[in-house]
């Protein structure tokens, strides 16, 4: 059974942990626990929050699997519900705070990939350290819609309901961050910003 499973499509993973198989439901908690985790300390820095929320999520997954409905993206699904529950448990004690999360001082860091060259490595380095400062003079809403723009491959129209704004706004909220990076984007990455707007 088990090696059927491996061989679902997403959709037919989802739908088979909806009909209550477990293991179905531990391969989608091990696929997307740590892009969760990731996006999660984007919405808030809080990371007992988001350990919190996402613990809290998974949960409730599993009593209401029954009641959830299909999707053909359960990376969308998760992302937009987990965004919800820190949302609203931002609301209550002990989380709550002044100010909406899109105010939190949520700082984005960004790793690249070091070859095996010195002289790779030392000019990644420098880029590494260009881009994420550039990164944090970013708003913490810009922050969020790069990342699920480029590291989590998530479209504009997509971004605006998990980021629950319009499309509109979302599609503002990338040109203006990448207005802002536009620099350093330019100087040393070119594909970056095609990555972006393509």
């Amino acid at each position: 059974m088990n090696q059927e499973l491996s061989r679902l499509s997403a959709q037919e993973l989802w739908e088979s942990f909806r009909r209550g198989n477990r293991w179905a439901f531990q391969q989608i908690y091990q696929l997307y626990i740590k892009d969760l985790f990731y996006y999660g300390k984007k919405v808030t820095p809080n990371r007992e929050l988001v350990e919190d929320a996402i613990h809290d999520l998974f949960l409730e997954l599993w009593q209401s699997r029954e009641k959830l409905s299909t999707t053909d993206s359960i990376k969308f699904y998760l992302f937009r519900a987990l965004r919800y529950k820190i949302n609203h448990m931002l609301q209550r004690p002990p989380y709550q705070y002044h100010g909406s999360i899109e105010d939190s001082e949520a700082h984005h860091h960004v790793e690249f990939p070091i070859e095996a060259s010195l002289i790779r490595i030392e000019k990644e380095q420098f880029q590494e350290r260009m881009l994420r400062e550039c990164l944090d003079t970013l708003s913490p809403r810009q922050q969020q819609a790069i990342h699920l723009r480029f590291y989590e491959h998530f479209s504009n129209d997509e971004i605006a309901r998990i980021m629950e704004i319009n499309y509109h706004s979302a599609c503002k909220l990338i040109y203006s961050a990448l207005k802002s990076l536009k620099e350093v984007v330019r100087i040393f990455s070119v594909p970056l910003i095609m990555s972006f707007i393509g």
